[in-house]
């Protein structure tokens, strides 16, 4: 049986904190180089320079990860972590079946379905401003739904039936010869997808629980083991 890959809450928030953390102290640096707030007058010139509006931007950021944090801390102390156990051989083959069961330490009261949801996503490298950022889309994904009366901690079941391809393998380098192409679209409220004939430089496979429920909503996600834990060593 291969190693449980887990999702806990108190990670997440762990994290969370640390860049809201990173971004209340950029802001607090940048402000007394330049003696902000005693600057923060919107009505002079000053004012609208970069390094002001850069500061605004880690105070939005501190505040946004901020709640992120709480919101991960009510999870963790509501539900605890969640255990993705796999179904044999314990790791994800394209062309195959893909099941297992989701397992949360405390129980979840859900007042609606449970909606499990397998997505892959391939990363993409774009050169921005003179710089490479890394980008992730979605490619496939597909959702099963069970009864609010599941039992959580027994185990949330699935099972999916992946497809043979979900496009070209992974090149680290994203870079193949011949002519080719890549564009992204974004439309508002709606995920950003890429039209693209140059290879992914990575990809990844995750697997989301949700259910609605009194206070913060359930919510488990794990990204799921592409080989098996002999051949890697262990899991993520």
């Amino acid at each position: 049986m291969s190693q449980p890959t887990q999702s806990s809450p108190l990670i997440e928030a762990l994290k969370a904190a640390a860049i809201a953390l990173a971004a209340l102290g950029g802001a607090g640096w940048l402000g007394w180089q330049i003696g902000w707030p005693a600057t923060f007058d919107p009505g002079d010139v000053d004012f609208v320079n970069p390094i002001s509006i850069m500061i605004l931007g880690l105070l939005g950021a501190a505040v946004w990860f901020t709640i992120k944090a709480v919101l991960h801390a009510l999870r963790q102390r509501a539900f605890g972590r969640a255990v993705l156990d796999l179904d044999p051989p314990g790791y994800l083959r394209l062309g195959g079946a893909f099941g297992g069961r989701l397992k949360a330490q405390k129980p979840v009261a859900a007042t609606g379905p449970f909606r499990i949801e397998l997505t892959c996503y391939d990363t993409h490298e774009f050169e921005e401003n003179g710089r490479w950022k890394t980008v992730d889309f979605p490619v496939w994904t597909e959702a099963r739904s069970l009864p609010p009366d599941s039992d959580a901690t027994q185990g949330l079941p699935f099972r999916f039936t992946l497809p043979a391809s979900v496009g070209p393998e992974p090149v680290p380098s994203g870079i193949l010869p011949g002519a080719r192409h890549r564009t992204t679209v974004h439309v508002p409220g709606m995920r950003q997808v890429v039209a693209s004939t140059v290879p992914p430089v990575g990809r990844h496979w995750t697997l989301v629980v949700t259910a609605p429920t009194p206070g913060p909503d359930f919510r488990a996600e794990v990204v799921v083991p592409l080989t098996s834990p002999q051949r890697r060593g262990r899991l993520p």
